[in-house]
């Protein structure tokens, strides 16, 4: 009985050993395709993947903590920042990536950038202002389509068809049971809902949308106090990738995450270790019996 307690043990161990550096890749998250990023990602700050427009012709350096340049960028020319670095001195740096591109990425100070009006620059004006979901939109039924809006007052929208919206039915995706993150009212009472990911019963999804609560079907909404046309010009989409640009993206996550096929050498040994301790063990207990 000994024997067969340490062969347990040893066997829950080495399994437990083996699979836990897998699942630290379970989730992809795009980043920066720079070996300075690469060796200081604690330090590096997520700030969601954020267009910039280049208020002056700049050097991207490879390195924010040397002067050795990685190309350049020009004034009025939009790159996308999804990670900043802080340097001792308070001097904030952005990572400029190009996933449609063979441009190299690099950093630049954040104060050589103006950030292009989007759902995180929302987010970030109201965050005080945003409260919990709690159930507002789960009772919705729609008869012909929900309006995503990019953010509120936004002109920009897409929408999910009546007949893929949310179920009752937990066997069909997406159950009814989470539907939204956040709630925000605005100044004239109407409530907007908010989800970081939402999808449809295709499984397709829509990031960072918001649902106008009063009337979730209605482009219109100048009959509760929201004109749209006002905002023209004051801000630009929330939708921060193209098609092509999402698809770059995630090849460069792919190909981000080939490059560290090196981090399940250990797991993939210890796993054959395990079997290898349990063919012995169980041979030895054959033998004690």
């Amino acid at each position: 009985m000994k024997l067969k307690k340490l062969f347990c043990t040893i066997l829950a161990a080495l399994s437990l050993l083996a699979f836990s550096g897998a699942s630290a890749f379970a989730d992809v998250l795009v980043e920066p395709e720079n070996k300075f990023y690469r060796n200081n990602t604690r330090d590096c700050e997520y700030i969601e993947w954020r267009s910039y427009e280049v208020l002056e012709d700049s050097d991207l350096l490879e390195n924010p903590l040397d002067e050795k340049t990685n190309g350049s960028i020009r004034a009025g020319e939009t790159v996308r920042v999804g990670f900043t670095y802080t340097t001792h001195t308070g001097v904030i740096w952005g990572c400029c990536s190009f996933f449609d591109s063979d441009r190299k990425d690099g950093w630049v100070e954040m104060t050589k950038l103006s950030e292009i009006y989007s759902v995180f620059t929302f987010i970030d004006e109201h965050k005080s202002e945003i409260k919990d979901y709690s159930g507002e939109l789960d009772g919705y039924t729609p008869s012909e389509k929900v309006v995503l809006w990019d953010y509120p007052f936004s002109e920009e929208y897409t929408y999910i068809e009546a007949d893929k919206w949310y179920t009752d039915v937990k066997e069909v995706y997406p159950y009814r049971g989470e539907i939204a993150d956040k709630c925000w009212t605005d100044e004239n009472g109407n409530v907007w809902v908010y989800k970081s990911r939402w999808s449809d019963k295709d499984g397709y999804r829509y990031d960072n949308g918001w649902v106008f609560l009063p009337a979730p079907e209605l482009t219109d909404l100048s009959s509760f106090g929201i004109d749209i046309s006002a905002n023209e010009g004051t801000a630009v989409s929330g939708q921060l990738m193209t098609d092509e640009e999402t698809l770059a993206a995630y090849n460069a996550a792919v190909n981000s995450l080939n490059g560290r096929k090196s981090s399940y050498i250990l797991p993939l040994c210890l796993a054959i270790g395990a079997v290898a301790v349990s063919a012995v063990m169980i041979k030895l207990m054959k033998k004690e019996n």
